[in-house]
């Protein structure tokens, strides 16, 4: 489950950010949020819905690096 987390985050990040394309995301993009994932959404599956609101609603608790890939595409 953890690898299903930090794998898909990024695509979530870049399907929900208007572009519409479904793209993996880079590797740095997937790190940036490897750990807040893990820290502060445990247990939260990995499908869209969930995993976003969990970050969105941790926001202020995300690291700098995760905040600003969540702001740089549009969440």
């Amino acid at each position: 489950m953890f690898r299903k987390v930090v794998f898909a985050l990024p695509l979530l990040l870049i399907c929900h950010s208007g572009t519409g394309r479904a793209e993996q995301g880079t590797p740095s993009e997937r790190e940036s949020c490897r750990r807040d994932t893990v820290r502060l959404c445990k247990g939260v599956a990995p499908e869209d819905g969930p995993m976003l609101n969990c970050l969105k609603t941790n926001r202020a608790k995300l690291s700098v690096t995760c905040r600003t890939l969540l702001e740089t595409h549009g969440q």
